[in-house]
C-alpha cells in the first residue's frame, strides 16, 4: 500500500462516519420535537351573593298591629265624610316592609272608596306605622279595609250611564297611563249641581306599585268631567280604562 493510499484512508473513514449520521444510519428516524402548546388558565369567577328576595314575617303579629291602626282608619273615613256624606266601600292594601320593619312601599291593589284623599289618608297611617321585622329579607302583606255606608246610600249607576263621557275622554285616560299595561279601577261619586251632575270625589287603585304614581293624573281628569244628573241625591259609578 503506497503512502498515498494510507493517508486517504482516515480521511474517508471520517466521511463514511458523517455519511451514516447524516442518512440516519441508526434504525430510528429522528424525531422533531413537539410543539410546546401554551395553556391558558381561565381566572376563577367571583361567586354572585344571591339573596333571598322576599322573607317571612309573623302573619299574627301583623293583624295585631291592623286591628290596632282600626282607629285611625276610621279617622280618614270620618275626615272623608266631610267631603263625601256617603262614602264607603273597601280596599285591599299591599304593603312591602324592609328587613327594619319600615314600609318600604305600599298601595291599593284594589279601592272602591271613591275618594283619593280617604285613600291617601290610609295609605298615610299604614307607612307611619313600624311592623315585625321579616326574616331573609323583605316581606309583602296584604289586607283589607271596609266600610259600611253611614245612612242613605247613593245611587248605584252601571258603566253605560257615563258610556259616552267615558268614550269622550278615552284620550285623557290613556295619556295619564302612558305606556303602563295595567287596569286601573276608577270610583267617581257625582253630587246633584244644578241641572246636570258634578264629580264629588275621585279615587283609583291599580295593582301595581308604578300604576300608583299615575293616578293623581286620572283623578285630575275626571274631576273635570260634565256629569248627568243624580237627581236629588248622589249617586255612585265605577269603571276600569
Amino acid at each position: 500500500m503506497s503512502k498515498r493510499t494510507r493517508r486517504l484512508l482516515p480521511l474517508a473513514c471520517a466521511l463514511s462516519c458523517v455519511s451514516a449520521s447524516a442518512c440516519g444510519g441508526s434504525n430510528q428516524e429522528a424525531k422533531e420535537p413537539e410543539p410546546v402548546v401554551a395553556t391558558t388558565r381561565e381566572p376563577e369567577r367571583p361567586k354572585l351573593a344571591v339573596a333571598q328576595e322576599l322573607g317571612s314575617i309573623d302573619p299574627d303579629q301583623v293583624q295585631k298591629i291592623w286591628n290596632r291602626l282600626r282607629p285611625d282608619f276610621d279617622n280618614c273615613r270620618k275626615s272623608g265624610l266631610e267631603r263625601v256624606e256617603y262614602l264607603h266601600g273597601d280596599a285591599k292594601v299591599f304593603l312591602r316592609v324592609g328587613p327594619d320593619g319600615a314600609a318600604k312601599w305600599t298601595f291599593l291593589e284594589e279601592s272602591n272608596l271613591g275618594d283619593r284623599d280617604t285613600e291617601k289618608c290610609l295609605l298615610g297611617v299604614i307607612t307611619a306605622t313600624s311592623w315585625p321585622k321579616p326574616e331573609g329579607g323583605d316581606a309583602e302583606v296584604r289586607n283589607s279595609i271596609g266600610f259600611d255606608p253611614e245612612g242613605r246610600p247613593p245611587a248605584s249607576w252601571s258603566t253605560d250611564k257615563i258610556a259616552a263621557i267615558l268614550g269622550k275622554n278615552d284620550k285623557d285616560l290613556h295619556r295619564c297611563k302612558g305606556s303602563l299595561k295595567a287596569t286601573f279601577h276608577v270610583t267617581l261619586y257625582v253630587a246633584p249641581h244644578h241641572k246636570d251632575g258634578k264629580v264629588q270625589a275621585v279615587g283609583v287603585s291599580v295593582p301595581s306599585k308604578d300604576g300608583a304614581e299615575k293616578i293623581d293624573c286620572i283623578v285630575g281628569e275626571v274631576k273635570s268631567w260634565k256629569m248627568p244628573s243624580p237627581g236629588s241625591w248622589g249617586a255612585k259609578v265605577e269603571f276600569r280604562i
